[in-house]
């Protein structure tokens, strides 16, 4: 264990985390993740067999959390106007809470959604979910569940990746009020 506490493993995910974050993976070496938690290359390949493994972990391991936190918040009871709010300020919390690594997960999600199962644990799996159920029990007009979730998604999504850019407020949860009234105006 290092002097924090946290195996070498986890203290070169968290530099990695920092470094991809603030300057995107494609930009990032090994070389620099080694510099970053003081030690050699060798001494990081000993830990991970190349900087796709790390990114391909550190990205499942985010996603899988976010996908855990969203599905305790979809499963709590209520019409699909408090469900839907509840996921909306979720994510919105989750980027205040851990910038770093939501903008990770938003960077690189296009290298690595391919590698994620489409299962309760899965975020977008969990709204197009709670959008079927809304539509079985007549909350909201039934149409094509997965299209609905994706405006819904991509009305989360953009807001973020703008943020990202610079062309919105400091935090996400800034905006949440704006982004549930549109994700609802989608759904019905």
């Amino acid at each position: 264990m290092s002097s924090r506490g946290r195996s070498k493993r986890e203290v070169i995910k968290a530099q990695a985390l920092l470094l991809f974050a603030a300057n995107g993976v494609h930009a990032v070496s090994v070389a620099d993740i080694a510099a970053a938690c003081d030690m050699t290359k060798p001494n990081l390949y000993a830990h991970f067999a190349s900087k796709e493994e790390l990114v391909r972990e550190l990205f499942q391991q985010g996603y899988r959390d976010y996908g855990r936190r969203m599905a305790e918040a979809a499963a709590a009871a209520g019409p699909f106007r408090v469900r839907l709010e509840r996921l909306v300020r979720l994510i919105c919390h989750l980027h205040d809470e851990d910038r770093s690594r939501f903008r990770f997960i938003l960077m690189a999600q296009h290298d690595n959604l391919h590698a994620i199962a489409i299962d309760e644990h899965n975020p977008v799996e969990i709204v197009v979910r709670v959008v079927a159920d809304a539509m079985a029990k007549g909350e909201i007009p039934a149409r094509n569940a997965e299209l609905v979730a994706a405006g819904i998604v991509g009305l989360v999504v953009q807001p973020a990746t703008f943020l990202l850019h610079g062309r919105i407020g400091a935090a996400l949860s800034t905006v949440a009020d704006e982004i549930v009234s549109m994700c609802m105006r989608v759904a019905t």
